[in-house]
């Protein structure tokens, strides 16, 4: 992929993470979820089916800690963290939800077995090669005996060709194209295009679609994520027609008409930024009313400036459960808990925040399982292998290794949200998989 369309296309979630254009800030305060049995197809309500013990709240349970503070006389546990931070793709609230969470572990959980745990941040700001910095920094630190991952979308391959398997690495979002087969690598809330399958589970179940027009930048990426789409779709039986236009278009009307998009039953755009814009243009001038089911890579801010202040009132898909979603009872123990150690409101209302937040936390749990005098990368790679969830803010359970391709990812499950204007989104969907 040329160096110059790279971050364009991979900075993936980032899109969402400037705020959701200060969306996600409007989460106010949730009411307990429903429950039922775990890993239900989609159905027309938007009823969180994961049982009470899967939706997690209760964080001094799932890491098996104990109400207390961490010992500072006691040694550090030692945790690496890299993350993208410069540039316009970059996302420091990663790293501030991270933060976040080790503090909350050493001041209301009682650190690690007692000791205190300890963030050791790398950052990458604008070069490939950057990755390779950091990956030697936190493989050269014999304090580090694993490495969480913020928003990795630049210098992922160099990071990973130097950390090579030898230190497990734990990912919320694989957004690095080497991440989905980086060895030794967990990705608990996946990637685009392993979890575009529920795009066609979506479709067939709940929108009773039997057509999709599907519409793409012709970027290596979005070829890529919408290939997978496509795949999905056409799993769940629909007939897809896929059409690609460059990524300096403007003018939409021509790739979203032979798209077939007047005639489809579902609209799915698989691009960013003024792609997102153009297809909600042409949309609008051909009187297009048919749902739009897109990515969280159509949530940003530039996308809502184009569009003069507002997001399109589309469904959008995603592997998390929004903060801004008032339902979910995940999303108020996340803004709730991590108010007590200071994050702020704005920032943990950023996707990437409680993704953080949620790595972290996790390891917390592995670590605590392993033993504050036993923890090397030997002994935490065996318990994240045995880890199959629940994923806070996520999915009730994973299942690493599912895919041959892309040995890293985790997940495949994702929830639907319609946009309903000024910051508002209403749960569509339960969690739901690929097509069975």
């Amino acid at each position: 992929m040329p160096a110059t369309s790279r971050p364009r296309r991979l900075v993936l979630v980032s899109a969402v993470t400037t705020s959701l254009l200060g969306i996600s800030a409007c989460g106010g305060s949730s009411t307990p979820a429903s429950t039922s049995t775990a890993g239900s197809q989609a159905s027309s309500s938007a009823a969180d089916s994961r049982p009470s013990s899967a939706v997690v709240t209760d964080y001094l349970r799932y890491v098996g800690g104990k109400e207390a503070k961490a010992d500072k006389s006691l040694s550090p546990v030692g945790l690496g963290w890299v993350n993208v931070e410069g540039g316009p793709g970059g996302n420091p609230e990663a790293t501030a939800g991270a933060r976040a969470a080790v503090k909350y572990v050493n001041e209301k959980l009682g650190g690690i077995g007692g000791h205190p745990l300890e963030l050791k941040v790398c950052t990458v700001v604008s070069a490939e090669e950057e990755g390779q910095k950091c990956g030697q920094q936190l493989l050269g630190d014999k304090s580090v005996s694993a490495i969480g991952v913020g928003n990795l979308y630049l210098g992922d391959a160099s990071f990973n060709a130097v950390v090579a398997g030898k230190k497990p690495v734990l990912v919320g979002v694989a957004t690095g194209p080497t991440m989905p087969t980086a060895k030794n690598t967990f990705s608990t809330f996946g990637d685009l295009p392993h979890i575009f399958g529920a795009w066609g589970t979506y479709s067939r179940d709940v929108l009773k679609a039997k057509t999709a027009a599907v519409i793409h930048t012709n970027t290596p990426g979005d070829k890529i994520a919408s290939s997978a789409a496509v795949k999905g779709l056409k799993a769940a039986g629909l007939k897809v027609k896929s059409v690609g236009f460059d990524a300096q278009a403007t003018d939409l009307i021509g790739p979203v008409t032979a798209a077939g998009a007047s005639t489809a039953d579902v609209v799915v755009p698989i691009t960013i930024g003024s792609g997102c814009v153009g297809v909600a243009k042409a949309l609008k001038q051909l009187g297009v009313t048919k749902p739009v089911v897109a990515t969280p890579l159509c949530m940003s801010p530039d996308v809502a400036q184009g569009l003069g202040g507002d997001l399109p009132a589309w469904t959008y898909g995603v592997a998390q459960t929004l903060t801004a979603d008032s339902s979910a009872a995940d999303s108020k123990a996340f803004l709730t808990a991590s108010a007590q150690v200071g994050l702020k409101k704005d920032t943990a209302a950023k996707v990437f925040a409680p993704l953080g937040w949620s790595t972290v936390l996790t390891y917390a749990k592995i670590f605590n399982a392993v033993g504050p005098d036993k923890i090397t990368p030997a002994t935490v790679t065996e318990q994240l292998k045995k880890f199959t969830g629940p994923v806070i803010m996520g999915a009730a359970e994973v299942k690493c290794g599912k895919y041959k391709d892309a040995p890293a990812v985790c997940n495949d499950q994702a929830r639907f949200y319609q946009y309903q204007g000024k910051g508002q989104f209403k749960p569509l969907t339960d969690w739901i998989r690929p097509p069975q």
